[in-house]
């Protein structure tokens, strides 16, 4: 199975409302790929999402470091898993050390708008606003508040949120929310 072919046998799993279907198909998907096959870290990753979300933290966290050691491909950096792992165990000292991997990772430019977001939006869950706060900003850092059709929208939507929660004034950036959304929801 190719990598486009992978990508819609996850979405497909993945619309599955049925947590169980869908740990069993990964598991399935898992017997078809050798460590470092394209494709296995992805699927381990999903697999360890899933889990997460259904609070089997210890089953999670060793499927996203067998994702890292895999090596191959994922869409979303597993070690964002690892950190979503850390903040619901309160482990503050872990979630720390995986921040400063990430930033590594962020300043290699070896993370997509979705790593951002998904950092953001597990720090803000944590109640860790100012650090959401800056990595909702990061990948609006290089484009101008004036160009709104190239803003992430999830990372400036975020970032609005959290900038309220702290009661910080607006800025350009929260301008460019709020236009954002006017141009948008007023298209057919």
């Amino acid at each position: 199975m190719n990598w486009d072919e992978l990508g819609d046998e996850l979405e497909r799993i993945g619309s599955t409302p049925d947590l169980a279907y869908r740990v069993g198909e990964y598991r399935r998907l898992l017997d078809d790929y050798s460590p470092g096959q394209e494709g296995r870290a992805e699927v381990l990753a999903n697999l360890a999402d899933d889990l997460t979300a259904d609070g089997q933290l210890d089953e999670a966290e060793s499927l996203y470091e067998q994702a890292i050691a895999d090596g191959g491909r994922t869409v979303l950096n597993p070690h964002v898993g690892l950190l979503s792992v850390a903040l619901e165990r309160v482990d503050d000292a872990r979630a720390d050390e995986l921040l400063a991997v990430l930033l590594a990772e962020s300043r290699a430019d070896r993370l997509v708008v979705g790593d951002y977001e998904w950092i953001g939006e597990t720090l803000e869950e944590a109640g860790r606003l100012r650090a959401a706060l800056r990595w909702f900003t990061i990948p609006l850092r290089d484009i101008q508040p004036a160009d709104i059709d190239l803003m992430p929208v999830l990372a400036l939507n975020g970032r609005w949120r959290v900038r309220r929660a702290l009661d910080l004034p607006i800025d350009a950036y929260d301008e460019a929310y709020e236009v954002w959304h006017e141009v948008n929801e007023s298209k057919p």
